[in-house]
């Protein structure tokens, strides 16, 4: 039996030993034997020396009130089980007194000479230790404690007072009935611990039910909570999805009557508008449902701070000085652990959100040393937050102070973004705000020793897009949209474009066109059972010559992203802005000229 089910063995019978709290048994044998006593007593009273017995009545009256008064105390209150032993303890120095006073009988209340008193005070004694040790058996250091001081006691006090055979009989009788005692308790006990044990099973049992039934529960109702979140999620992300594609409809129907040159410009910017604001969308869903999936050991790495914050000034300087704010850096020469790609959305999130609600003033990006993390801080001159709205803005879609979302104001995802990152990541995230006073966002990272030192990136310079000259793109797509737009587009900067529907038209496309500077944009689903991963590597198995190759995809499964990575393919994102394309095709062209 291990440790823990000892004590609880042993709580359990302490807490029989002294009975239920209120209960009329925890009382009814002290006074059975103060009953049995005077009944005694009474009968052979004309025969007793009745000063000595009316002493040992007393003594009887005494020992049973104390028994009874420490039942009382320890009813007194709710008992804890650390306790219980000591007052196990108690209760066995109590039973060795309590058998002393019953024992004492023999030589105060017994007569030599008068053999009906030695009768009555034998077989009350000895009925006494039969009961009374088998109601202590459930605790058997009480009830030993019991039978060893009424029989030795007894024994000792009959051999003293000896005046002839009838003692040593007496005697004799006595140890017998000690030990049939004894016998008959340690089979009673037995019956105790298994009662005890079945009921500490039974307990153990009902308890693992209710914590079953418990987490069940739990579980039910966080997945009832996430249900509830995701159709709340997906509704709101389709009314916002309906807006620019309903808007996308009509400026389209109104294209096609070929208006006026004013007209159509209009409803070209308009368009691209609404195109603008399916993108921000797109990417603020994909952030949050890449974010719930991320994992801690994405992309360890160690990095300097000041990087992302170049990265995402450089995103975000635009936004923010049209829109008359001030977007300082503190520099700072910290280096952290973990994703770099996360650290840049957290930041860009956190950034991209102060820039939107901030109407005049600035916006402060910093970092700070604390112990063994670095504390990443983004703090605003805004609008601030009202106590209600600091644990709401981490919500999908909420926007503050905006009844109805303005998809001017963003679509209320990138805080969301923010929560999911740090959650999956194990960051610490923090936001302190008055309404009227700006915020102040928090968010902490392990702290790690710079690795030596490193130029932050500079802008690109304004010529740094310029197309490079005689560059043959290879465009796998086999969706006749998608390919037709991506064409279109490059062939409107110069470059010769040669589409394939599948691997097998890309490969002998290949083979078929010698020379030239080669770069392909390669779909990842492809008809077949190849992906643009499988192409990309008998790409590079079949041509001696190098090929710069870059994946074009929808999907958000990080084993695609992991895979791209491991064969040093860049990943283009469906939806693909066009000037991020004309900054890889421009970057290609830096670098083969560098």
């Amino acid at each position: 039996m291990d440790r823990a089910r000892t004590e609880l063995f042993e709580a359990a019978r302490v807490r029989e030993l002294y009975g239920r709290r209120g209960g009329l048994r925890a009382y009814a044998a002290s006074l059975i034997a103060l009953l049995a006593a005077g009944q005694a007593v009474a009968v052979i009273w004309p025969t007793l020396v009745q000063p000595t017995a009316v002493a040992w009545l007393g003594l009887m009256l005494l020992v049973q009130g104390g028994l009874m008064a420490l039942t009382r105390a320890f009813h007194a209150r709710v008992r804890p089980d650390r306790e219980l032993a000591a007052w196990g303890r108690a209760r066995a120095a109590a039973e060795i007194v309590h058998g002393g006073a019953w024992a004492m009988a023999f030589p105060l209340v017994y007569v030599p000479g008068q053999p009906i008193t030695l009768v009555a005070v034998l077989g009350m004694v000895a009925g006494m230790i039969g009961g009374v040790a088998a109601g202590l058996a459930v605790h058997m250091p009480a009830m030993a404690g019991f039978v060893a001081a009424s029989v030795s006691t007894s024994v000792a006090a009959l051999l003293l007072m000896r005046t002839g055979p009838m003692e040593g009989y007496a005697a004799v009788m006595m140890l017998a009935c000690g030990l049939l005692s004894l016998a008959n308790a340690a089979r009673a006990s037995a019956l105790y611990n298994e009662a005890i044990g079945l009921r500490l099973d039974l307990a153990a049992e009902l308890e693992a039910r209710r914590r079953l039934q418990e987490e069940a529960e739990e579980g039910r109702q966080l997945a009832e909570a996430a249900t509830a979140e995701r159709v709340r999620f997906f509704g709101a992300a389709s009314h916002d999805l309906r807006q620019p594609v309903h808007a996308l409809g009509l400026y389209a129907s109104l294209l096609r009557r070929d208006p006026p040159a004013r007209e159509r410009r209009e409803l070209i910017a308009n368009i691209a508008a609404c195109v603008d604001s399916l993108d921000r969308l797109f990417n603020g869903i994909l952030g949050v449902a890449r974010a719930a999936k991320a994992r801690h050991e994405d992309q360890l790495l160690d990095f300097p701070l000041q990087e992302v914050f170049d990265r995402v000034a450089l995103h975000l300087g635009p936004e923010a000085h049209g829109r008359g704010l001030a977007l300082r850096l503190r520099p700072t020469r910290l280096w952290v652990r973990g994703d770099p790609g996360v650290a840049e959305r957290i930041l860009a999130n956190l950034a991209g959100n102060a820039v939107r609600y901030t109407e005049r003033g600035g916006i402060l990006i910093g970092a700070r040393r604390r112990g063994a993390f670095v504390d990443l801080v983004v703090a605003d001159t805004g609008v601030g937050l009202a106590p209600a709205d600091r644990t709401r803005i981490f919500d999908a879609f909420y926007q503050v102070g905006v009844p109805h979302r303005d998809r001017a104001q963003g679509f209320g995802l990138g805080l969301a973004t923010v929560r999911q990152l740090c959650a999956s990541h194990g960051y610490d995230v923090e936001v302190r705000s008055e309404l009227g006073c700006g915020s102040r966002f928090r968010v902490s990272f392990p702290h790690v020793m710079p690795e030596g030192t490193v130029q932050s990136a500079a802008p690109p310079a304004a010529d740094a897009l310029a197309m490079p000259v005689s560059l043959n793109v290879l465009l796998v797509e086999d969706d006749p949209l998608v390919a037709d737009a991506v064409t279109r587009l490059l062939v409107a900067w110069g470059a010769a474009v040669h589409v394939c529907r599948d691997a097998t038209e890309a490969l002998a496309l290949l083979e078929r066109v010698k020379g030239g500077r080669w770069h392909a944009i390669l779909d990842y689903r492809l008809p077949g059972d190849r992906t643009g991963l499988d192409l990309a590597d008998e790409i590079r198995a079949r041509r001696d010559r190098r090929i710069t190759i870059s994946l074009l995809t929808g999907e958000a499964d990080p084993a695609v992203f992991a895979a791209a990575e491991q064969r040093g393919i860049l990943v283009l994102q469906k939806p693909l802005k066009p000037i991020r394309l004309r900054a890889l095709l421009a970057r290609e062209a830096t670098t083969t000229a560098a």
